[in-house]
């Protein structure tokens, strides 16, 4: 208490540093809203443990899985705004979850502070070989010529992948239908086989199978084609310009109200991380780029997001069930 009545008699030049220097004065926890394992988790805890020797205190990476993100992201909101707890969200948990959940807990956007956008990772457009089409025009022209008799797959409802797929059906004005599965193996076993026309998922869980022949990989749903899949187009290129970007990213967050001096000690500390030439191996051995940047452009490129994806989503009428 002493410490904040001195820090409320300095001068904001003066305060800001000493808040930035006297940070942090304890563990920082980094929240997970997934469960142990996979390549959201294995990323959160790469980077919790490259931040303690850099901050002086433990990061200490705590999953909390449960409702699409929602329990973790409440938690964090909820938390007291110094930087002592963070949440590794990103799209799904913070965007998408709009689209199937409308009376959120919290506010996705407000109640939240960008410290950094870590990365991202590319959606690929897949289709079954039995359809045989050669690129996504191909693809459109079969279905518009066969309405309602084809579908899709994704890994769960309000996930990148349903929301990309949906949203070529959409601008391409196409009849298909949802088949959501738990988790993505399912739904690319059963495209493999025929019985699912076309399905979006990363490279890491396609590109050996388009490689292998046993689906056709049409474009990507990205402004750059994916480095696993260098022979595959952009949807722009495939003469799809309609077709908005789905690129899965992941940030770091801080609950609103965190100080600015912070935020960018945060952000300091996690760019020099991302600059390291083993962590970009690592983000990239699974398909990830490394996005960095300051706090107001995290702040800016997480609102335009929001702002670009959530009218599209409440158009899609999507449901958690």
């Amino acid at each position: 208490m002493r410490r904040r009545r001195l820090l409320a008699l300095l001068p904001a030049t003066l305060a800001a540093p000493a808040l930035a220097q006297g940070f942090p004065e304890r563990p920082v926890t980094l929240v997970i809203p997934f469960a142990p394992g996979g390549s959201s988790d294995a990323i959160a805890r790469l980077l919790s443990e490259r931040m303690t020797p850099i901050l002086g205190q433990p990061v200490v990476a705590e999953n909390r899985p449960g409702a699409g993100g929602i329990v973790a992201s409440q938690s964090v909101a909820r938390a007291r705004p110094d930087g002592h707890t963070l949440l590794f969200g990103g799209l799904s948990a913070q965007i998408l979850v709009q689209g199937v959940q409308p009376n959120l807990p919290f506010d996705p956007v407000a109640d939240f502070a960008p410290v950094i956008i870590t990365s991202k990772v590319p959606l690929v457009l897949v289709a079954a070989r039995q359809l045989e089409v050669n690129d996504a025009a191909g693809l459109i022209q079969r279905i518009r010529r066969e309405p309602g008799q084809h579908n899709f797959s994704s890994a769960g409802n309000g996930t990148s992948g349903h929301v990309a797929a949906q949203h070529f059906a959409d601008v391409n004005q196409l009849q298909v239908t949802h088949v959501p599965y738990r988790g993505s193996a399912a739904g690319l076993a059963d495209l493999i086989a025929g019985r699912i026309s076309y399905l979006a998922d990363t490279p890491s869980v396609v590109a050996a199978q388009a490689q292998a022949g046993q689906l056709r990989a049409l474009a990507t749903f990205s402004g750059t084609r994916a480095a696993a899949l260098p022979q595959v187009p952009t949807m722009r290129e495939a003469g799809l310009p309609q077709v908005n970007n789905m690129e899965p990213w992941q940030a770091i967050l801080a609950p609103r109200g965190t100080p600015e001096p912070v935020l960018a000690r945060l952000n300091a500390a996690l760019t020099s991380i991302l600059a390291d030439p083993e962590v970009r191996a690592r983000f990239a051995a699974i398909d990830l780029t490394v996005i960095g940047g300051s706090v107001s452009e995290a702040a800016r490129f997480f609102r335009a997001e929001n702002d670009l994806w959530v009218p599209i989503l409440r158009g899609m009428g999507l449901s958690a069930t």
